[in-house]
């Protein structure tokens, strides 16, 4: 069985916070199996011990807001070696990208799901154990983090963006507006940054060619490992990363390349799963499409364009294979439903 571990750094704010208002520090480790050396010697510990001295802040500050407290402290180190990595990125893109990727194959408590849309980019947190009481306070952390994130990039408040939380609206949300720099919108399904297209592509001050191929070359390795101990692991990687790009979707070499291997080496591995390069660049490519299709009025000619398709026919010929009508007849369609 795993046990899913997280830095100690967020319990270390809960402790400096202690210390800072005269609590006591004691009754902050009952039950969890830690005590103060423990946990400043500590590189991770399990989340079944942090949620209880979570849990035990909670009800000894009677502090509701605490999450935010925790939030307001995080820093890009805060996430250790995905943190540098996510710094030394080209851009937001490509460090949203390489923190999708870590955040899924580490199997930690917060998987993120970046996503680009025809508005920006949407960064969406699960978890992937039931967090309970205490869940609240990691996504106030974690929305914290993404936003400090994306300040650190491009150097200004993070006012144009929009956080939808996952959970009904708590009854302190004037705190919010002192910790938050876009608007809040809460009861959603999910967790979720939405982020314009401003800023994604950019060239950031902070790019560092020497670490963000260090942790590509790190990202690769964990791939290889992961392939040889599960299923599908490159297909899933691969379907995320193109998910995470605008089109037109980069091809086989390219992506090759990022992971170190010859673009033979990566489809034989594709195939070994049951799957191919083409096919899931393809379903992605084809939600752009009904995407295009049914919330703009382009032109089929002009999403034929944007798509990378060199004549519009082809793109109606493949749209019909596999839809099964023409892109006219999706949209008639699709906007009658409507």
């Amino acid at each position: 069985m795993h046990v899913i571990t997280l830095s100690p750094i967020y319990a270390r704010y809960v402790v400096r916070d202690f210390q800072r208002k005269g609590l006591p520090l004691e009754p902050l480790f009952e039950g969890t199996g830690l005590d103060r050396t423990d946990l400043q010697n500590r590189d991770s510990i399990s989340i079944e011990d942090f949620n209880r001295l979570l849990e035990n802040a909670l009800l000894l500050s009677n502090d509701k807001a605490l999450g935010l407290m925790i939030g307001s402290n995080v820093s890009l180190m805060t996430l250790g070696p995905v943190g540098v990595a996510a710094a030394s990125a080209p851009n937001l893109r490509s460090g949203f990208q390489t923190i999708e990727s870590f955040s899924r194959i580490h199997a930690g408590q917060t998987h993120i799901e970046a996503s680009s849309t025809l508005q920006g980019m949407s960064i969406c947190m699960r978890f992937i154990t039931d967090l309970g009481k205490v869940g609240r306070f990691h996504i106030e952390t974690g929305t914290l983090w993404l936003q400090h994130y994306v300040e650190t990039m491009t150097g200004c408040p993070m006012t144009n963006a929009e956080f939808r939380m996952g959970f009904a609206q708590p009854d302190y949300t004037d705190a919010y507006r002192k910790h938050f720099h876009c608007p809040v919108s809460f009861g959603w399904q999910y967790t979720s940054l939405e982020l314009p297209r401003n800023d994604l592509d950019t060239s950031s001050p902070y790019y560092s060619s020497e670490l963000w191929q260090q942790s590509q070359l790190t990202l690769a390795e964990r791939l290889r490992e992961l392939n040889s101990q599960q299923h599908r692991s490159y297909s899933q990687h691969l379907h995320s990363l193109l998910r995470s790009c605008e089109v037109p979707l980069p091809h086989l070499t390219e992506i090759a390349r990022q992971l170190h291997l010859s673009p033979r080496s990566l489809n034989r591995r594709l195939q070994l799963e049951g799957t191919g390069f083409r096919q899931i660049r393809n379903g992605i490519l084809f939600e752009w499409a009904r995407r295009y299709l049914t919330e703009t009025s382009d032109t089929v000619e002009s999403i034929a364009i944007r798509l990378g398709y060199e004549d519009a026919s082809n793109f109606r010929r493949a749209f019909k294979a596999w839809e099964g009508c023409s892109p006219g007849a999706y949209r008639r369609q699709e906007t009658q439903d409507k």
